[in-house]
């Protein structure tokens, strides 16, 4: 099929003209100014489509169609006990991102775009429109003269909550309170408490909320006045910046209803709490994927609580705007064949999903479709068109598949660009794609899907993104190749579509539902569904209860089913608040008992995501066997981990240490234990299975969950066993080998590891102490963490010591601004390589502290390391570029066979592909076998990786190479997990590198004496080039030397 692009402009225009002509009804909340309209066009008298030649290639013009959809979407978020939410994020992108996405593209003539609004988030929308607040607000209001220090501290600790370099440096007076503060951790609030004063808390009140408001609504009265005044804020301010915020969220359901009645804008919807719906019907569905996910107990699948999702989505949509709703996002794009019928039946009639559902759909491998070294999908014509697919029961639907690599640019590339130069690349793009299928002769209409985050992104652009999405929308809008159109646009224009057989289990960016199932944490989370849904089916029997006090029950039940409180569970993503969401998760459970008048169940007390446990100032180093005889000078002790703190006037300094069979404790003491005194210890094993947060009495609670208790009697000099089981604590007798001995300064405890285990090396047994003579616990707030480690002799097969200073790659990057990035942290000291049989253990020590900033799983956020292993040097066998994103190479004599890339959440054993150069294969099952050891007391991270994954040989004959990066959630395009090098620093990416595409993000390398070539020549000693990593080979790149053993 050929296409008129005048023509083509135009009858989509027809449909924007006859909906202004239908006007806009008013809507129940303050309606907002009418945009600009388009201008009407006349139509040709015939409205068949006609082919048109393009002059420039004397060749038929094809346009390729864009769909564009932007999701808007928060979690439910929890109210405290007045009523106020306890997050502010549904209000702050109200003010600065949901009313202006829409507002620009109403001003870009002839670009239309879908808006997919998930109820859950309309619902919040509409709650603060017509009064709710969040805390921030609440505290943003008050006097700044009446404020407690709880409330001071929360101010100093929350109101920096914003993008450093886009948005807080561009108020001075926001970014001299920020440099006043000094920092976020504990000693740095407790100082800035000092130094703020009355003036600088209001002014940080004023200025927390102003930065969160979209520039243009800044730059208009009345808001201008405020941000030109600056500082010296005055009590009488606050209405007038509060009573606008309220106005800017009172007009965003009416404008998005207005520009859908325009044309402009299609708005779609998402099942009602955003849930993983096939998950919902059935969690088997997660092992299609992942046959070897962590699953819960009992399977979960209600599939009539995903169809009541969709019916209260459809019947939200309709309220709101009037309209029936065709459209359907579903919660992260989740998608199954078996959800199919059910979405049908609801009434829509398209839905919207990732890239690998489409590549599994169609029988292929990987994630993603192939690409050229330009980045184009090789077999365009297969992924730039939608399919039908049909459902069991003969519900049809078509699907449009998210082009996983121009979404992802949008959300994480795009922002480190000129607004100008991201929008032109992301144009050419798109006109490549036109291209290629062109040249091709694919057979049309085409269309290339982008969905992203519509609010997610703009914090970290300049000016919030406006010249990027200005500047691209009018690109679009001119252009004679490409045209926009919203999906059910598409499918009137162009109803025939191929049809796909089945439609794999699969969500917007993996083939499987890994985030949301198939970890402990997650099995936790499903289990407690399960068990209140199962509770819930029971009460729907009960015909003494009021219906609509069973109809509120079930909100609160739809509310938990949402994908949200999984997204956080497991170990694959954190917000670095995630026992928030876990504490939100089990009050929605709770709710499903509080909205029928009973008391929510003990055991959704229990946290899923445990507080982040004690860690020893100096970690364990050996075995060792102490003399319990209440004597603190025992050399073995000195083996032991050891905790340098004091939280009450009893307990204090702890030391522990394990020899084969026994743990032992050691306590400083201030105070002699008197007769009758017992010291509970309180564990959390798991083979004891469900845990409590209430200790033996029943007045204590405890702060971390346990299962086992161990009643230390002082006098009695023995040790008595409680374990929690079927809902209560029961006394399971005496502890044989057991021991106890206290003097004047020292409490001593011999524990038999039989009443913990049992263990594997590695393992994590939180402990907390609870002293009944003073009613105090040690520690105060969370537990001790107790880590058990079998301590194999090591044979050392070498080490490097590294220059101290050397953190600066190719000798000019500088760290990253944000004070994460602590000084040293990325400084190399030494690498030791040695066996202890089964292992090949890789200890790597640091010149600054190991922080765990980002709440890793495995004790450190910011550092990857990379190991590279060629068992055979010098032959030229193996892979010669690492991994990808590191831009360095082997030399031409050699090659790895085995890397291991160490981080903080997603270690893996890396081999290369022989059938495919530089793009080498991750073994995911690898991960939980690697066993990583954080010695923060000594700076040091060990890695223990079993040597079968190394084959055949002898280590002491191999070649390594050793790099250190900085670990990145969110990295760039084709790189794996490392952060970028740029021109200069920001908040989050290093700076001093060149600006060109093949510059190392290697921070330090591990090069001893006897190398020829120094870290900076080998690092700075390739050719600058600009040319796409694709075109880019091994000899492009800066050569790293192997070390071998002397």
């Amino acid at each position: 099929m050929k296409f008129d692009m005048t023509l083509m402009k135009k009858i989509l225009w027809v449909i924007v003209a006859a909906a202004m002509l239908a006007g806009c009804a008013p809507g129940a909340q303050e309606s907002p100014a009418e945009p600009s309209k388009p201008a009407e066009v006349e139509t040709d008298e015939s409205t068949q489509l006609v082919t048109q030649p393009n002059a420039a290639a004397e060749t038929y013009l094809e346009p390729l169609a864009v769909n564009l959809t932007w999701h808007q979407h928060q979690p439910m978020y929890s109210k405290d006990e007045n009523g106020v939410y306890t997050r502010p994020w549904v209000r702050v992108h109200a003010t600065k991102d949901y009313l202006d996405m829409v507002e620009n593209i109403a001003l870009a003539k002839g670009f239309v775009a879908t808006i997919n609004l998930t109820p859950t988030l309309m619902e919040q929308i509409n709650d603060f429109a017509n009064g709710a607040k969040d805390i921030y607000w609440v505290l943003a209001e008050k006097n700044a003269a009446e404020l407690t220090e709880e409330e001071k501290t929360f101010i100093l600790q929350r109101f920096f909550d914003v993008n450093l370099d886009h948005i807080i440096n561009r108020f001075p007076r926001f970014r001299e309170l920020y440099d006043l503060r000094g920092g976020g951790d504990d000693r740095a609030i407790k100082n800035a408490l000092k130094k703020f004063g009355e003036q600088d808390f209001r002014d940080l009140q004023m200025w927390f909320n102003l930065a969160w408001i979209d520039p243009d609504y800044l730059a208009e009265e009345p808001l201008k006045t405020l941000v030109d005044k600056g500082r010296d804020f005055e009590e009488s301010d606050k209405p007038v910046l509060f009573d606008q915020i309220r106005v800017i969220i009172k007009k965003i359901i009416p404008m998005h209803k207005q520009l859908q009645e325009l044309g402009i804008i299609e708005v779609t919807t998402t099942p009602y709490a955003h849930p993983i719906l096939p998950l919902i019907t059935d969690t088997d569905l997660a092992l299609v994927g992942n046959p070897k996910a962590i699953m819960p107990d009992e399977r979960f699948a209600y599939p009539q609580d995903a169809k009541a999702h969709l019916t209260k989505a459809a019947e939200m949509y309709a309220t709101a705007f009037e309209d029936k709703v065709y459209g359907l996002w579903p919660g992260e794009g989740a998608v199954a064949s078996e959800v199919v019928d059910m979405i049908s039946q609801a009434g829509f009639k398209w839905m919207q999903t990732g890239e690998p559902v489409l590549v599994k759909s169609l029988g292929m491998s990987g994630d993603s479709f192939a690409r050229d070294n330009d980045g184009l999908v090789i077999d365009a014509d297969a992924f730039y068109r939608p399919y039908y697919v049909t459902g069991p029961e003969g519900g049809k639907l078509a699907v449009f598949f998210r082009d996983w690599r121009l979404s992802d640019l949008i959300g994480f590339t795009y922002s480190g660009m000129k607004g100008e130069e991201a929008a032109q690349d992301l144009y050419d793009r798109l006109v490549a794609i036109q291209q290629k299928l062109q040249k091709e002769g694919s057979e049309g209409p085409h269309i290339a899907t982008i969905v992203v985050d519509g609010e997610n992104a703009w914090e970290n652009y300049d000016n919030d993104g406006k010249e990027f999405l200005n500047t691209f929308y009018r690109m679009v809008a001119n252009s004679s190749q490409l045209f926009t159109v919203t999906p059910s646009e598409y499918l009137n224009l162009f109803p025939e579509q191929r049809e796909l057989p089945k439609l794999f289990p699969g969500a917007w960016f993996s083939a499987n539902y890994d985030t949301w199932i198939g970890e402990a944490e997650e099995a936790a989370g499903w289990n407690l569904l399960n068990r209140v849904r199962k509770e819930l089916e029971e009460f729907n029997q009960d015909t003494s209860i009021e219906p609509e006090k069973l109809k509120e029950a079930y909100n609160f039940m739809y509310r938990a089913e949402g994908s949200d409180w999984f997204w956080w569970y497991g170990t694959d993503q954190d917000s670095g608040q995630d026992g928030y969401f876990d504490e939100g998760f089990r009050a929605m459970l709770k709710g499903v008992y509080t909205a029928l008048g009973k008391e929510p169940p003990a055991f959704l007390d229990v946290p899923i995501v445990k507080p982040a446990a004690l860690k020893a100032n100096q970690e364990a180093s050996a075995f060792a066997t102490p003399a319990v005889d209440g004597q603190p000078d025992d050399e073995a002790w000195e083996s032991g981990a050891y905790y340098r703190i004091r939280e009450n006037d009893t307990l204090y300094d702890y030391t522990y240490v394990f020899d084969e069979a026994n743990l032992y404790l050691k306590w400083t003491v201030d105070n002699p234990p008197a007769a009758g005194d017992v010291i509970d210890l309180y564990f959390a094993i798991p083979k004891y299975g469900e845990m409590t947060v209430t200790g033996l009495n029943e007045d204590v609670k405890l702060a971390y969950p346990a299962n086992e208790v161990l009643r230390v009697d002082i006098s009695k000099k023995n040790i008595g066993v409680f374990n929690y089981v079927e809902g209560e604590w029961q006394d399971k007798d005496k502890l044989d080998g057991s021991q106890v001995a206290y003097s004047d300064e020292t409490l001593e405890v011999k524990l038999p590891i039989a009443a913990l285990g049992p263990l594997q090396s590695g393992y994590m047994l939180p402990m907390r102490a609870y002293f009944s003579a003073t009613e105090a616990f040690w520690p105060e707030e969370t537990a001790s963490e107790v880590r058990y480690n079998e301590f194999r002799p090591l044979e050392e097969i070498f080490t490097i010591n590294d220059p101290v200073g050397d953190d600066y790659g190719p000798g000019g990057y500088v760290y990253p601004k944000d004070s994460v990035f602590n000084a040293g942290a990325f400084d190399l000291q030494s690498v030791q390589v040695a066996t202890d049989g089964p292992n090949l253990v890789f200890t790597f020590t640091m010149a600054g502290e190991i922080n765990n900033g980002w709440n890793s799983p495995n004790g450190f956020s910011v550092q990857t390391f990379d190991i590279y292993v060629d068992k055979d040097p010098g032959k030229a066998t193996g892979e010669r570029l690492l991994l990808p994103g590191r831009n360095a190479a082997l030399g031409a004599e050699n090659g790895w066979d085995v890397a291991v890339w160490v981080e903080g959440w997603n270690s893996q054993v890396v081999t290369p592909d022989a059938n495919n150069p530089g793009n080498p294969i991750a073994d995911g099952g690898s991960t939980p076998n690697i066993r990583l050891y954080v010695d923060a007391g000594r700076k040091a991270i060990t890695a223990a990786i079993p040597l079968e994954y190394f084959g055949k040989g002898n280590p002491a004959e191999w070649g390594y190479a050793i790099a250190v990066m900085s670990q990145e959630g969110y990295p760039t395009e084709g790189v794996w997990r490392i952060r970028d090098v740029n021109v200069e620093a920001d908040q989050y990416k290093f700076g001093g590198g060149p600006n060109d595409s093949n510059h190392t993000r290697i921070i330090d390398l591990a090069l001893g004496e006897g190398h020829s070539l120094s870290q900076e020549e080998a690092l700075s000693g390739y050719v600058s080039s600009n040319k796409s990593i694709g075109e880019l080979t091994a000899d492009d790149y800066a050569i790293v030397p192997l070390t071998m053993v002397k």
